[in-house]
């Protein structure tokens, strides 16, 4: 289990995370920054000021984020990120980027298509359920050219919004507090609270209150945190986010939610609930007694901290 261990190489004050995570936001202002500019440069150019005014008013951005272009603009938005943080890395930390996704040093690649399988198969089990029970919850959305080309968006851009995420959390910022904490387990919580209050500023917060929602990202967080550890990098972590955010963009969506608009299938069903928590426990366990012994999980071997407590040298923290 080197993921962590491989992080003490380098340089690793705690100045240089911060300064990485403001260098990395920065980069990723850019794209959504020439998408508004574009937007308003198009309303001025017809005189339309009103127009304008009425942009930036309560959910009138998540309209424009709906639309196709307006979606590409906010998945780059994690693409510039993602390469800030891969691009800068090297030059803040002097140790190698791979370390930040595996403990191989090396991208597994069949780690992520395990979590896009497993996860992918659990979710569209339980929808085809929900759907026969429930067919009237169900609206079907179809919108042709358009479905398809957003569905190949997805494909080639998801991957990046997803890896971003996972990159930053449950790589860069996991091994950082763990390196500072001397603990894989206050890694995974100050993480996973972290990403959770990340998704502030989305619908499913605005509509359903803080307490009921981000309590379920948070959740999420230390699901891909658990398999990130369990398997020394985030490389199933990565599989796992991408196919839960490919099939809430592409299959089914809830009527008032983060990127409702181009799904295959709407529903007005509320978007959080009890039962959204214990969904997400239960795939917790199944996935790890259906893939254990094929992945060689060991939770006590996982989540040993020897190797973060023995001869950390100096300025690492300091």
């Amino acid at each position: 289990m080197k993921f962590f261990e491989n992080a003490r190489v380098g340089k690793n004050h705690w100045l240089l995370y911060v300064a990485m995570l403001i260098v990395g936001y920065i980069v990723a202002q850019i794209p959504a920054t020439l998408y508004i500019v574009a937007l308003i440069a198009e309303k001025m150019a017809t005189g339309d000021r009103q127009a304008v005014r009425e942009m930036f008013g309560d959910g009138k951005m998540d309209t424009f984020l709906d639309t196709i272009p307006g979606f590409i603009a906010l998945m780059l938005t994690f693409l510039a990120w993602m390469g800030g943080t891969w691009g800068f890395f090297k030059l803040f930390h002097h140790r190698e980027r791979m370390t930040l996704i595996s403990g191989e040093k090396k991208l597994r690649k069949k780690n992520f298509f395990w979590g896009v399988l497993i996860l992918g198969a659990i979710i569209m089990l339980l929808l085809g359920i929900e759907i026969s029970i429930f067919p009237d919850d169900y609206k079907f959305s179809f919108q042709g050219s358009k479905y398809i080309l957003f569905f190949i968006l997805c494909i080639l851009l998801v991957p990046f919004q997803t890896g971003c995420e996972e990159l930053i959390f449950r790589g860069y910022l996991m091994q950082g507090f763990a390196l500072c904490t001397k603990s894989k387990v206050w890694a995974l919580v100050i993480t996973s609270v972290m990403f959770g209050l990340l998704h502030c500023a989305n619908n499913e917060v605005i509509q359903y209150g803080f307490f009921k929602t981000i309590p379920l990202y948070i959740l999420i967080g230390l699901q891909m945190g658990f398999f990130a550890i369990l398997s020394d990098g985030i490389e199933f972590s990565w599989g796992m986010h991408f196919i839960n955010n490919f099939i809430a963009f592409t299959i089914i969506s809830t009527e008032g939610g983060t990127l409702s608009g181009n799904a295959l299938f709407m529903t007005k069903r509320e978007a959080v609930s009890v039962t959204d928590y214990i969904v997400i426990i239960a795939e917790f366990a199944l996935i790890y007694f259906l893939l254990r012994k094929k992945m060689g999980w060991d939770i006590k071997k996982a989540f040993d901290n020897s190797g973060l407590k023995n001869n950390v040298p100096p300025p690492y923290f300091a």
